[in-house]
């Protein structure tokens, strides 16, 4: 939907070596969260006991939840990020999943891992949005 001119075999290289970059960043801080030793974590997952840094259970548990929100969400990072390498080989990188025209430069510059176009991604987010408002 956007007007757009498709990417020249430079820019997806280039974007292509951005998303590289920041897929070892991603994965890194995943692996350093889930595997961090020390007395300090827990075994099984890595994350601070936080128990131990406080005597309020519920400032514990909120913290604790903190810390699994932000897991999660590099987690679904790393996904969109390996999802677009995906796309790169494939070869319909930098094409809008919804709509098929190709998304702009500027766009995935600024979000390499994007899969749609600005028109769509707006679309899309205000149908999510009415979905979540059906729900509560």
């Amino acid at each position: 939907m956007d007007e757009a001119k498709p990417l020249t075999p430079e820019e997806v290289a280039r974007l292509q070596a951005r998303l590289r970059e920041r897929r070892a960043e991603l994965a890194a801080a995943v692996d350093a969260r889930l595997h961090g030793h020390g007395p300090d974590r827990h075994a099984e997952a890595g994350l601070p006991r936080r128990a131990e840094e406080t005597d309020d259970d519920a400032a514990a548990e909120a913290e604790r939840h903190a810390d699994v929100a932000h897991l999660s969400r590099t987690a679904d990072e790393l996904a969109r990020v390996d999802a677009a390498l995906a796309r790169v080989t494939a070869g319909s990188y930098g094409e809008c999943a919804d709509c098929g025209e190709a998304i702009g430069i500027a766009r995935l510059t600024a979000n390499p891992a994007a899969e749609r176009c600005a028109t769509c991604q707006e679309i899309f987010e205000k149908r999510r949005g009415l979905l979540r408002g059906a729900r509560a």
